[in-house]
């Protein structure tokens, strides 16, 4: 019991919202694979079939689907449609390896939206009848991207997929017993009640120390003419006018002195300003990017690709150079 191990080697990236519907999940370079086959392929309808694994679910998703593979189908570059025939369908059902299947299929839609033609209906149920086999449209120069699937004659589109990437090597690795998992749990519990226990000890000496010294700041200015109008220097604090007679004659305490804080020649308090964090960043466009996989590896999510283009006037994402800099901003989310 004890020395079961979990080695943490992948990560899950939400693209859309997820379930009650199915849970699909593509991984990384069979999504980067798709979507560099959508911009080689802009002309007519291309596509191919989606190899991977399936298993029926206990809870309201129902299933849980992962890509694991694309296998194009070969045709003309100038066909209107994409057109799937049984001798394809045999030859990659022959093909697959042990406990692969066909999950289903993915086609382009260059410039007319995502959706399924009545065409694309009927081959859809004819070779993959399945509720857990999916249509994955891509339509690359509106950026769009669909995911439909049929049960019982009534279609629905897919809210949303994940999208599982491969950590990097110095991340896999961590393996954590059962035993360890209760021990790091019982030391982060003790180090809370140890950081609040010593935020208590150090909170109470600093506001003592700040009500004993407002107290007689307080009373000296009581003592003020009522009519006369209260001075405070730059930092707000308050500036008692001398008094006539003799100051050792005073009751009151004397204010101690406050910090004192760097002035100009003026006598102006100088402030430094604070350190900023540069909004925007470059980054060199590497051999095999793409905005998605770009947007992926610098955010975690690869739907955020439309930033860089909006940043980079980029309107055709399949134009990118190796070596060309490419504007990103540091937070997708503040602009």
């Amino acid at each position: 019991m004890g020395t079961e191990r979990t080695t943490f080697s992948t990560r899950r990236f939400l693209v859309g919202k997820a379930g009650p519907f199915p849970r699909l999940v593509f991984r990384e370079e069979v999504m980067l694979a798709l979507d560099q086959f959508s911009h080689l392929n802009s002309q007519g309808e291309h596509g191919g079939f989606l190899i991977g694994k399936s298993q029926q679910l206990k809870t309201a998703e129902e299933y849980e689907i992962i890509v694991e593979r694309f296998v194009p189908i070969p045709q003309r570059s100038d066909a209107t449609r994409l057109v799937v025939r049984p001798d394809h369908y045999k030859t990659v059902e022959l093909a697959l390896k042990p406990g692969e299947e066909i999950v289903g299929w993915a086609h382009t839609h260059p410039g007319f939206g995502v959706f399924l033609s009545d065409f694309d209906k009927e081959q859809h149920q004819r070779y993959f009848p399945s509720p857990w086999q999916i249509a994955y449209v891509m339509d690359n120069q509106a950026r769009e991207r669909a995911v439909y699937r049929v049960v019982n004659d009534q279609w629905e589109r897919l809210g949303g997929y994940y999208v599982l990437r491969d950590m990097a090597q110095n991340e896999v690795g961590i393996a954590v017993s059962s035993r360890a998992k209760r021990r790091h749990r019982l030391v982060t519990a003790i180090f809370v009640l140890l950081l609040l226990g010593a935020g208590a000890a150090l909170g109470y000496p600093i506001a003592r120390d700040m009500f004993v010294k407002l107290w007689p700041a307080n009373q000296a200015v009581s003592q003020l003419d009522p009519e006369a109008e209260l001075q405070t220097d730059m930092a707000g604090t308050a500036i008692q006018p001398e008094l006539e007679g003799d100051s050792a004659s005073d009751s009151s305490p004397p204010v101690p002195p406050e910090p004192s804080q760097p002035q100009s020649e003026a006598g102006a308090v100088t402030i430094a300003p604070p350190s900023t964090v540069p909004r925007y960043v470059e980054y060199v466009v590497q051999t095999g990017d793409t905005l998605w996989s770009i947007a992926g590896k610098l955010w975690g999510d690869s739907s955020l690709y439309r930033i860089i283009a909006e940043e980079n006037g980029i309107s055709n994402p399949g134009s990118l150079r190796v070596g060309s800099v490419l504007r990103v901003p540091s937070d997708p989310t503040n602009r």
